[in-house]
């Protein structure tokens, strides 16, 4: 095969043109690989989160998705590409449209030049997701989860399209004003009093450190400790573990395992080890002054009591502040710990939508079922005593 045929052969199969709209040619791409200097191009304009960074989209779709249909799809004008919407396609009876990485990215969105943001229309938004449902074709709608209202200080596109509050919130803080500050803005007083008690008791414990894990082995290592803690505490609560498949596995290692590149970490590990052993892990994804925590675990031991995932914040927070880190934000879910140390809460919204008529009655289906989680997970005393009976269910299950 010539470089000719190779390259029509490319566009033909991995990069489709959808159609046009308006002065726009849309494209379906099927792996960032193909788009990589449109992507790095429009991510240099800060418009998105780390999870929309190409090369965390990159290693999501080489673990994560392998078992779906990737759907990229990007927009471009002469003045070169303008937004680009990385997605994926669940396939059954009914065909889902959502963002890559699902529930594994916290904060979801497109990537956009700041041009389109400015002039993005509703028209244009209708006649692009009509475009898309007729590129998937079949029964499907599009569930598009975990949007910020706005980006870069403009108000997201896709909030022309018909919306619903999402089930979870975001919860992040500004680092620039100082620990005190940060302390200060959410009930001071318990937590230095709780930080100097879990001082002593780890001391006499054998000790304790902050640790950040450099070399690849110290790195599989605490990726290794994070299934174990992470796999107890939802076998505990009687929750599915989302990263008991081996994709999931490979697609943290994979992460943990990327070099930072241009300023951007997509995974750095934080440890709390007391005595030696590690009680606590986060991993947070920096992208230039802005950090966003993925995940989180803690152990179960004679340590745990003494809130060893708090703990393991007050130093994670007291090191990104010396480190002069502007925002830190703590993911999605209603959290105590997350309400006690972020005073910013923020409501995200969902693009939920039919692509075909006969999909009309599913959407109905899902607005409703959203509607009821997030009337309970924002119930305290409803989700308090919910958790418990989960907790307790699995606790039967677990002695059985």
């Amino acid at each position: 095969m010539t470089q000719v045929d190779s390259q029509q052969t490319l566009e033909t199969t991995d990069m489709q043109v959808l159609g046009e709209i308006h002065d726009y040619k849309v494209f379906k791409v099927s792996s960032p690989s193909i788009i990589e200097a449109d992507w790095r191009e429009i991510e240099e304009q800060n418009t998105a989160c780390i999870y929309q960074h190409y090369d965390w989209v990159r290693i999501c779709c080489e673990t994560l998705e392998k078992d779906h249909t990737v759907f990229i799809v990007m927009g471009k004008n002469e003045s070169g590409a303008q937004f680009i919407l990385p997605m994926a396609v669940e396939n059954g009876f009914i065909k889902t449209l959502r963002w890559i990485g699902n529930t594994h990215s916290n904060i979801c969105s497109g990537i956009y030049s700041k041009d389109f943001l400015k002039t993005s229309t509703p028209e244009f938004l209708k006649d692009l997701f009509k475009l898309i449902g007729s590129g998937i074709g079949g029964l499907c709608y599009a569930q598009l989860n975990n949007q910020p209202k706005e980006l870069a200080g403009f108000s997201n596109p896709l909030l022309h399209l018909p919306q619903q509050q999402s089930v979870n919130k975001m919860y992040d803080m500004n680092l620039t004003h100082g620990m005190d500050a940060i302390l200060d803005a959410g009930n001071g007083k318990r937590k230095r009093k709780l930080w100097r008690k879990q001082n002593r008791i780890a001391e006499s414990q054998g000790g304790f450190e902050f640790v950040i894990p450099k070399t690849d082995a110290e790195k599989k290592e605490a990726v290794e400790e994070f299934f174990v803690m992470k796999a107890q505490r939802f076998k505990d609560m009687g929750i599915k573990d989302v990263f008991a498949d081996a994709n999931a596995k490979q697609f943290v290692f994979d992460q943990a395992l990327a070099p930072e590149k241009n300023g951007i970490t997509l995974y750095e590990i934080y440890l709390l080890k007391v005595g030696g052993k590690t009680r606590a892990m986060y991993a947070v994804g920096i992208y230039g002054k802005r950090c966003q925590a993925y995940v989180n675990a803690v152990s179960y031991d004679e340590f745990s009591s003494n809130s060893p995932g708090e703990m393991l914040i007050y130093m994670m927070v007291e090191h990104l502040v010396n480190k002069g880190y502007e925002t830190l934000d703590l993911g999605v879910g209603n959290e105590r710990y997350k309400r006690s140390w972020c005073p910013n809460e923020y409501g995200l919204f969902s693009t939920i939508m039919p692509l075909t008529g006969a999909s009309i009655p599913f959407v109905k289906a899902v607005q409703m079922k959203n509607s009821t989680k997030r009337a309970l997970r924002n119930n305290d005393a409803i989700w308090s005593r919910l958790k418990k009976i989960r907790k307790l269910k699995a606790s039967i299950f677990n002695s059985n």
